[in-house]
């Protein structure tokens, strides 16, 4: 992929963990890290479902690994988290009672084995367009938590890389038709995944004001399509110019998602979303019954 999106303006005074720091931007690197463990945990669930399914053992050890990098991630985010006062516990409750969301792409399942590869491809390459966006912001634990997240996630961009040409080289037709729509239908919800259009508010949003989101929604956006459309066309997909096009040189025009409808997803309207809540709330009640056991048997 190209060279990561680059910083404007004069630099920023950054921080660390017991600098004096504004009150917004710890509450907001809190809130960060915070809603990053919650997405690297529940992310990982919809890959975790076809550990078994895998069609071969070689599969099955690289989506091993892949899960055991995001749970990872989800750990790294939470230290970060908890050292500003938000522990696991508070953040997965946050989730549960309805004070936390997680991204739309989570709110949903693989439907084929072929689907794996163009939707992993597109949503590993958004993250980690976003990830080095993030990486630039002025909480300094939170940015170095990220690059070693980043360096792991372009793992998984290749992993994703050679799941989509094998299906595409050395798949049947039913194979490759089942990537090509999943393309389809994975590049419209990554390109909701970065959220809704804010070319007009960045200035006087809360969190780029106090210099933890450097870039804005559209402009990540523009930055990840002009990344990854050259390679999926170079694997062989077709990109179909109602849905992405290049108007002109580096600036895209998109199919622009249902907001509404995305909105509707996030607040827990999406096929897996109740799933994804059953199992969090699955793990605080066994947690909580752990806890009894162990004050009953001392």
């Amino acid at each position: 992929m190209p060279a990561p999106i680059t910083d404007q303006g004069a630099p920023r005074r950054s921080y660390e963990l017991n600098d004096p720091m504004p009150s917004e931007v710890r509450a907001g690197a809190r809130r960060f890290a915070s809603v990053q463990a919650l997405n690297e945990l529940v992310g990982v669930l919809p890959f975790a479902a076809w550990l078994n399914r895998a069609p071969s053992l070689s599969r099955k050890q690289m989506l091993m690994a892949k899960i055991q990098d995001e749970v990872g991630h989800g750990h790294v985010a939470a230290r970060v988290a908890q050292d500003l006062g938000a522990g696991w516990e508070s953040i997965l409750r946050d989730y549960v009672e309805g004070r936390a969301k997680v991204h739309n792409i989570f709110h949903y399942d693989f439907e084929s084995w072929e689907e794996f590869g163009p939707g992993l491809l597109l949503m590993n390459s958004a993250a980690i367009v976003q990830f080095q966006s993030l990486g630039r912001g002025v909480y300094l634990p939170y940015a170095r938590a990220l690059r070693k997240i980043e360096r792991e996630e372009s793992f998984h961009y290749q992993h994703a890389l050679d799941m989509t040409h094998e299906v595409l080289h050395s798949g049947d037709t039913a194979q490759r038709r089942r990537a090509q729509d999943a393309f389809e239908v994975w590049m419209r919800r990554v390109l909701a995944y970065f959220g809704p259009p804010d070319t007009d508010t960045l200035a006087t949003n809360p969190m780029h004001v106090a210099g933890l989101k450097p870039h804005g929604n559209d402009e990540l956006r523009q930055q990840w399509l002009g990344r990854i459309v050259p390679v999926c066309r170079g694997l062989g997909m077709h990109v179909d110019p109602d849905l992405v096009r290049e108007a002109s040189p580096g600036h895209w025009e998109f199919d622009m998602p249902d907001w509404t409808d995305v909105k509707r997803v996030i607040a827990g309207g999406g096929p897996a979303s109740e799933q994804r809540l059953a199992w969090i709330r699955g793990v605080l009640e066994r947690n909580a019954a752990d806890r009894i056991s162990r004050v009953v048997a001392a």
